[in-house]
């Protein structure tokens, strides 16, 4: 009954006072997320003409770039016509934040926003309403491809705490229950644990998840969730086993998405076949050396956010790395596809020769050796590598041969590996645990790989 009275009544009022169209704008995903890809791609050519005549004109530091080049508006017509234009990069906005910002777009319509920073250098930006409402209908669509209806109760496991009283008025009305994950641990879990027990969707970083669901497994008797439909994680990768955990322990599928700077990029529904990329509010190339890679080639992500006219991204490398598909869902919906993100191309350890090892392949060689409770590895060179690791008892000399022979086979000679047994392995300032860190720039590789 509330779900009703929420989705005709209270949030009706309740855009009205943010000044939002979410309603509006989900009613509309809902139905275009069944066009051709022919309609879809029409409809971003549209909204990307107007995005460029509205950066040209209303925000210096497009112009500027414009005229350096030698490009006009009407140079950029379609999406295959924004390679003319360079790659924005987070420097670029540190640098030129002012300049980003239009000059039409008032400052009540503006959300400042910042990343969390899991690279360790967060990013302060900018979000008008207009884009904040379809990201958030994106969000919406995605959770009801698991089932869930506005008004719904859900729960949301956040790394932030809770502090503003406009959150938490919003959050009452929606039926959010919040929980800040670093109140949660073998003392607490029992309390949230039964916080969870009426929410039809469970919302967290999948780090975050996993956590909980490996402290529900072992401190929760018979764990039951009568109501939930699924666990959508966000924020970091979804690792297979973090997967495999959390369905086990809450009984139901996992949901993946992505985003980054207050975009949401990509979804999985039921079909759990690849991701869902948001077509209607965002362009993604997925690129090597700045051109397209092929069929499910790995490349770093960029995107052009259709909707942010108060600060544009437009070919904006977000710094991660994933692999498209030409491939349609058997879900029938004409959106475009990643087969996967694969996390950071800081996360990416490059060998002399060339040669990738993504995070992955770490998490699948730690997983099953119980004599190693955390692990990271840092490559500060290109022929080096630091592998830290969280020891117990059960450790053994064997684990250790075995780590190093199953990288080595990997890497090759010409890589010095390094093993520091270490007391803790502390996350990122953002809260996110870290598995690889690399200061090798993902172009070597792209080199190496076309000599």
């Amino acid at each position: 009954m509330y779900s009703i009275l929420f989705r005709n009544a209270i949030f009706p009022v309740l855009e009205k006072w943010m000044g939002t169209t979410i309603k509006a704008d989900l009613a509309f995903l809902e139905k275009s997320q069944w066009w051709k890809p022919e309609q879809l791609e029409e409809f971003q050519n549209k909204k990307l003409r107007a995005l460029i005549n509205h950066a040209y004109k209303n925000v210096p530091y497009y112009h500027r770039l414009f005229r350096k080049l030698g490009l006009k508006p009407e140079d950029i017509k379609t999406k295959e016509d924004l390679k003319k234009l360079p790659i924005l990069t987070k420097d670029d906005i540190r640098r030129n934040l002012s300049e980003l910002l239009a000059k039409n777009i008032p400052k009540s319509r503006y959300i400042v926003a910042h990343s969390s920073g899991s690279t360790g250098e967060p990013l302060k930006y900018y979000v008008d309403k207009r884009a904040y409402s379809i990201g958030w209908a994106q969000t919406f669509r995605c959770w009801s491809w698991a089932g869930y209806s506005l008004g719904d109760p859900y729960v949301k496991i956040s790394l932030n705490p809770r502090t503003k009283i406009s959150k938490k008025i919003q959050d009452l009305l929606f039926r959010c229950t919040y929980i800040y994950i670093r109140s949660v641990d073998k003392n607490s879990i029992d309390y949230y644990y039964r916080l969870m027990q009426n929410a039809t969707i469970i919302r967290g970083y999948a780090s975050a998840m996993y956590t909980i669901a490996n402290l529900i497994k072992e401190y929760v008797d018979n764990p039951e969730f009568p109501r939930l439909r699924a666990v959508m994680t966000t924020g970091d990768t979804l690792f297979p086993h973090y997967r495999r955990l959390i369905e086990s322990v809450f009984q139901c599928e996992v949901f993946d998405g992505y985003g980054g700077e207050s975009t949401p990029i990509a979804f999985e529904c039921n079909s759990h076949s690849g991701y869902h990329i948001c077509d209607e509010s965002v362009i993604v190339e997925v690129l090597r050396e700045g051109e397209e890679v092929s069929d499910g080639e790995l490349g770093e992500i960029v995107f052009t956010s259709l909707y942010n006219y108060a600060m544009p991204f437009i070919r904006y490398n977000i710094q991660d790395v994933g692999r498209p598909s030409v491939d349609s869902c058997s879900c029938g919906r004409g959106l475009s596809m990643l087969k996967s993100v694969e996390g950071r191309n800081t996360d990416i350890v490059v060998t002399p020769t060339g040669k990738f090892l993504i995070v992955h392949f770490f998490t699948w060689l730690f997983e099953y050796i119980e004599g190693v409770d955390q692990f990271q590895v840092i490559q500060k060179k290109i022929d080096e590598l630091n592998i830290k690791i969280v020891r117990n008892n059960k450790f053994t000399e064997k684990d250790l041969q075995y780590i190093i022979s199953q990288i080595r086979k990997e890497v090759g000679d010409c890589m010095n590996i390094d093993v520091e047994f270490v007391d803790s392995i502390p996350p990122t300032r953002s809260g996110k645990r870290r598995f690889v860190i690399s200061k090798v720039p993902l172009s070597y590789a792209w080199r190496k790989v076309d000599e």
